[in-house]
């Protein structure tokens, strides 16, 4: 298949790597010419910033028939600059008569809620990062099909959350911890290049529940770092339900404990 990945950054890369080794033809986009670099080879690297003017005509041509595989994070610039990216490749998807949109949203479209929350939680859109992941959001599926994969917080290669943390003190110590591997996300964006079309908004999160503390203390320990140390106060928190993709897609965690994958994540 033709697949083209906008935002090709560390998630990315790893995806075009593992898909160029399936023998698909990748096409990966860079904000910068000087980070094209970073590309795995057998990627055909390209510069693209959808809050600039496109240049139609070749990006029409790439995108047409094409698995696009939309990885672009918030960051930290202005709001409207990720929506106005969103809302202009969602219009070149639909121009180039794309196949398929597939989006990394993000969990944390869940803040402030607390308890078990899937798909259908109502959000809280006056919380300006939920707000902000929504939008996103609802641009992208101004194109059809479009499938929005929310991911729990990341880990895999050179992101080991025990280096993140060494030392620091952190609330909720007896609230879950909501993690994905890379590894994870990569199998479960293959399972749907072989079911496209399709389209949905689908959770992935390492389905077996472990607590905050367990999970970085343990963390620390694999890391060899300072161990991570909690407030004395703690709410509930919110346990990411993933099941709703599991049975969809017959789809099955490689790491369905958080934990399992520290030793994974050097």
């Amino acid at each position: 298949m033709k697949v083209v990945i906008i935002g090709c950054g560390w998630l990315g890369q790893q995806l075009a790597a593992d898909l160029i080794a399936q023998g698909h033809q990748v096409y990966a986009s860079r904000r910068s010419s000087s980070a094209l670099r970073y590309l795995p080879a057998g990627a055909t690297g390209f510069v693209l910033d959808l809050n600039a003017p496109a240049e139609q005509s070749s990006l029409t041509t790439m995108l047409h028939d094409a698995i696009v595989i939309c990885a672009i994070t918030p960051g930290r610039g202005p709001q409207q600059h990720y929506i106005t990216a969103l809302q202009q490749l969602a219009g070149l998807a639909m121009l180039a008569g794309s196949r398929q949109l597939i989006h990394f949203s993000s969990t944390g479209i869940y803040q402030g809620l607390q308890g078990e929350v899937d798909e259908t939680a109502p959000l809280h859109l006056t919380e300006p990062r939920v707000s902000l992941l929504w939008q996103g959001e609802q641009a992208l599926q101004h194109f059809q099909p479009t499938l929005i994969l929310r991911l729990a917080g990341l880990m895999g290669p050179g992101r080991h959350p025990g280096c993140f943390t060494a030392g620091k003190t952190l609330p909720d110590a007896t609230a879950p911890i909501n993690m994905v591997h890379s590894a994870d996300i990569i199998a479960a964006v293959k399972l749907l290049l072989a079911a496209t079309p399709c389209s949905g908004v689908f959770n992935l999160s390492c389905p077996l529940t472990i607590l905050r503390q367990d999970f970085y203390q343990q963390a620390a320990v694999s890391a060899g770092k300072t161990p991570t140390i909690f407030a004395s106060e703690s709410s509930k928190g919110r346990k990411v339900n993933a099941d709703n993709f599991i049975r969809q897609f017959n789809f099955s965690y490689r790491f369905a404990a958080a934990s399992d994958a520290l030793a994974y994540c050097s």
